[in-house]
């Protein structure tokens, strides 16, 4: 089993250096390779040399002994121009997650469109989760206001990942869920319960936990 660091120079052969030398040459369009890892996203401009690369790209990973995911990969239409086809033939613009966004077509405060990112659900649903099995583990371990310290320190991990331009709503959302997971778990410390919630509210106003924040700033005001 490679390191990640082993593999990501793997795949920079195997990939990068491929992409980049022999199958762009060859194209007639528009193409990017944007890698991260093990998950990639590629974008052309023509629909037929995106298949076709599909296929190439599931020969040349043979070569290495690697295949790739079908159940995650998929050639959809994105862009300016599908987003308008889609909304004129009465279908919804095709979506795709990556690194745990969920990337869409979106329009600015001008209308004009950009690339619009949130959080997957499917991200979303395990980040709740692995919250609810780590606070339910961390709240007979130690004291609450030391648990209620880490507690902070990951709600601040989980904005500085997923605090990008447009993204708001969805870290609001989290840390709304996150204080109610909280309250939760904060009144099974034993059979009594601790807090009512004007108690708990009054806990958090004097203990706050870190609010969401835009730590990536995508758009400029000119955009």
């Amino acid at each position: 089993m490679l390191s990640p660091v082993l593999a990501n120079v793997y795949l920079h052969y195997a990939l990068d250096t491929w992409f980049e030398n022999e199958v762009l040459p060859q194209l007639t369009g528009f193409a990017r390779l944007i890698r991260y890892a093990d998950a990639c996203v590629v974008c052309f401009e023509k629909e037929a040399e995106a298949r076709a690369f599909g296929n190439d790209l599931r020969r040349r990973m043979s070569e290495f002994g690697l295949t790739i995911s079908e159940e995650k990969s998929k050639i959809i239409e994105f862009g300016r121009c599908a987003c308008t086809k889609a909304k004129q033939n009465g279908r919804k613009c095709e979506t795709f997650d990556f690194l745990g966004f969920t990337h869409f077509c979106d329009k600015s405060r001008w209308d004009n469109f950009k690339l619009g990112r949130k959080t997957s659900r499917k991200k979303f649903r395990q980040k709740m989760a692995d919250m609810n099995i780590w606070l339910k583990r961390i709240r007979n371990l130690v004291k609450l206001k030391e648990w209620w310290k880490l507690l902070g320190l990951k709600l601040l991990g989980h904005y500085r990942y997923y605090g990008m331009s447009g993204n708001f709503r969805w870290m609001q959302n989290f840390y709304h869920q996150v204080v109610r997971l909280a309250f939760k778990w904060v009144n099974r410390r034993s059979q009594k319960k601790s807090y009512n919630w004007d108690q708990f509210h009054r806990f958090l106003q004097f203990n706050p936990l870190p609010k969401p924040k835009i730590y990536h700033s995508l758009y400029n005001l000119n955009s």
